[in-house]
């Protein structure tokens, strides 16, 4: 049974309230300690198709496989005030420059429209150092 639609908007907003942000990669690790604890428990341990296929998903479209480097990551672009949904995007986007990442994620881009207390973009060559170190990281 559905929910009316002024329901389904308001449960649809409350489901994300207080949900964390995570990249592939973390999904990766996640998934792949937890595939490695049951097999543990129990070698013959198949896990479902769904949680089977997500791995595969996350781990093709993984912004490195270095845990540490990861979380280095993950540090690294906390020091520069993204949002939790901006270092998901850029985490699991990787743009290469900044071109594409104020493309790809246009809350990057400074806007002297915002209202002073949003007004937080970053200027092209901060933007270019910040890729540039995560590169570095990815490929630690």
């Amino acid at each position: 049974m559905a929910l009316p639609k002024g329901e389904m908007a308001q449960a649809d907003a409350k489901v994300f309230e207080h949900a964390a942000v995570v990249s592939n990669s973390e999904v990766a690790t996640i998934l792949s300690e937890y595939l490695r604890q049951r097999r543990e428990e129990k070698p013959s341990f198949q896990p479902q198709p769904l949680v089977q296929k997500t791995l595969e998903y996350v781990q093709k479209f993984n912004c490195g496989t270095n845990p540490e480097a990861v979380q280095a990551m993950r540090s690294y672009m906390e020091t520069y005030g993204l949002k939790p949904f901006e270092w998901g995007l850029v985490a699991n986007l990787m743009p290469e420059d900044t071109d594409e990442a104020q493309k790809l994620i246009p809350s990057l881009v400074d806007n002297p429209d915002d209202p002073p207390e949003e007004h937080r973009g970053f200027a092209a060559e901060e933007l270019d150092r910040m890729l540039a170190e995560l590169q570095n990281l990815r490929h630690a």
